[in-house]
């Protein structure tokens, strides 16, 4: 009796509306925050083996590798991604009898996905955005091996930062930075911060900046010998700052700003045709105007309450 063959584990994501200008590779043409959450984690799940896969509303699924141009669609537009086409990519990927699959998106995403994988997991199915965020967060936290926080190499403890070793990964991870400012020469210890970055040269950067922006100073180095991969261990004896929920209330708020341009976007297209040169709306199409900026007022307020609740405005 003849085996059936490995399939390694299969994780799908979302495309974004935010997109490079120009053709680029999947796994870089997407720029919206909400997909680069998603594909932070699924680079997680698949750290040990698997394939990450793009859902695509016009092109189906697609290797991070594949080509493609910027585009405009949506699942629910016409002309989307057929049940069929994605069966057949599957199949000719050979990952159609794939048991092993999640999909980390929202609901149009798990439906197209499950017209091939009628079993795939959606671990974010029926949680708000915020909420997937932190269920995003919460998988990665799950799947990553625990590590021992290590000491960069004593030989960069007063070296610049590019001299840091390359250590670059797409999955991001944990890092202790310490920065020494000003107040070092009145014999104060450096601060410490943790962040997530795929890298530690990025990590670095990333404190330093901003330390300088809020300390309003460029008097300022990371101390390479008490920075290292890694959050610092329970009960540490020194208190630092944690710097990644500042992070990822501010990928919040660009994805609430995407959300934002698409709704404009959306309203530009239907009152096309209803507005003349000098801006004016055009006679007889008063009424259809009105009653689509009142639509678009009406949908967009939740976007300005969220927005302001990120940044922490009344």
């Amino acid at each position: 009796m003849s085996s059936q063959p490995f399939i390694p584990p299969v994780v799908v994501i979302p495309c974004s509306g935010k997109k490079l200008t120009a053709p680029a590779p999947a796994g870089e043409l997407y720029l919206g925050s909400y997909h680069r959450a998603c594909r932070a984690t699924a680079d997680t799940l698949t750290a040990d083996g698997g394939l990450v896969l793009v859902l695509s509303s016009l092109h189906g699924l697609v290797t991070l590798d594949e080509i493609l141009h910027p585009y405009e669609m949506r699942f629910r537009d016409p002309g989307a991604v057929s049940g069929d086409v994605l069966r057949a990519q599957a199949r000719e990927l050979g990952l159609d009898q794939a048991q092993d699959v999640i999909v980390l998106a929202g609901a149009d995403y798990v439906t197209a996905a499950r017209a091939v994988w009628p079993h795939a997991s959606a671990p974010l199915a029926g949680l708000g955005i915020g909420r997937q965020r932190q269920r995003l967060a919460q998988l990665r936290t799950e799947a990553r091996t625990a590590l021992p926080a290590h000491p960069v190499e004593a030989a960069f403890a007063t070296a610049p930062m590019y001299e840091a070793r390359y250590d670059y990964r797409q999955t991001p991870r944990p890092y202790t930075v310490s920065v020494a400012g000003p107040g070092r020469h009145n014999g104060e210890r450096p601060s410490r911060f943790v962040i997530e970055e795929c890298g530690t040269e990025l990590a670095w950067a990333k404190v330093l900046a901003w330390y300088m922006v809020e300390h309003e100073t460029v008097d300022a180095y990371v101390v390479a010998g008490e920075s290292f991969e890694g959050a610092p261990a329970q009960g540490a004896p020194y208190f630092w700052h944690d710097l990644r929920g500042e992070y990822a209330r501010q990928e919040a708020l660009d994805d609430l700003a995407d959300q934002a341009a698409e709704a404009v976007a959306a309203f530009e297209e239907e009152t096309e045709g209803m507005v003349g040169e000098a801006g004016r709306v055009l006679p007889g199409q008063e009424e259809a105007y009105e009653t689509a900026l009142g639509e678009i007022a009406f949908s967009a307020w939740p976007l300005v309450l969220a927005m302001a609740a990120n940044d922490d405005r009344d």
